[in-house]
């Protein structure tokens, strides 16, 4: 029997719930999400990272609230707009770790990649955290998903190929010759992306706020398109089908 991930990221949540992130109502397109996701059978949701812009305490408590009101579990990462310390208030998840969701005949590892953040956009995952993905890749050899928020391959838009993981290098080397990882699931590309590099696979996924034009020089948003987000089940027999929904686009004025 498969189990079903969602991921939602880059939800981009202000402080104040009704103020805009670039024209759109953050907290709006999340919602939206989550109705959506009400109406599904699935068996986890994951969180991919900048969940909230700008962050304060009372961003995650109300984001918290939301996820309150589901029925099935749910884990999140930290972006580089994210403040882990503020996440760590409102919720027992050790965010600030390498973390590992046991799924059926699947494990998922969840990894921070914000340590040694450049300002800028970029992150990087810590030494510690490298071990520590050594460590759980020899200690079970179940098919396995590797979850964060920086991209780690680049997504040949010049201005986003600056911002990604910026030691892309020695994850490659961790995770070389590790048949067992499947797949890569990140966010914080704010656009689609599926290819294999190496015999793994890469998946990165639309936002849920607003969506970034592909191979691009410099910042380009693809307004035409509402929020989206990425379902991937992870079939008993190791393999992983995944699709990207997209939600019908909702106008929001500027105030």
């Amino acid at each position: 029997m498969s189990q079903r991930v969602v991921q939602l990221t880059d939800l981009h949540l202000q402080a104040n719930a009704d103020d805009l992130y670039k024209g759109i109502h953050a907290d709006g397109h999340f919602l939206q999400c989550l109705a959506w996701l009400a109406k599904q059978d699935y068996d986890l949701l994951l969180l991919t990272g900048d969940l909230a812009h700008g962050a304060t305490p009372k961003t995650y408590a109300r984001l918290h609230a939301y996820l309150d009101q589901l029925d099935k579990p749910w884990c999140w990462l930290p972006g580089n707009h994210d403040e882990p310390q503020y996440m760590l208030a409102v919720s027992a998840q050790a965010v600030d770790q390498v973390r590992v969701v046991e799924m059926a005949a699947w494990r998922l590892l969840l990894v921070d990649s914000t340590q040694a953040a450049d300002g800028c956009g970029a992150g990087s995952i810590s030494d510690a955290g490298l071990q520590q993905l050594r460590e759980h890749l020899s200690a079970s050899f179940l098919p396995t998903v590797l979850v964060m928020h920086h991209n780690p391959i680049p997504v040949k838009s010049a201005w986003q190929d600056k911002i990604m993981l910026a030691n892309a290098h020695e994850l490659q080397q961790v995770v070389a010759g590790q048949h067992h990882v499947k797949a890569v699931v990140f966010g914080h590309i704010h656009q689609t992306l599926d290819c294999h590099v190496n015999g793994i696979r890469y998946l990165g996924a639309p936002a849920t706020s607003v969506q970034f034009k592909a191979q691009q020089q410099g910042f380009t948003l693809q307004s035409e398109y509402g929020p989206g987000l990425r379902v991937i089940d992870l079939g008993s027999d190791g393999r992983l089908l995944t699709d990207i929904v997209r939600l019908p686009k909702k106008e929001w004025v500027d105030a």
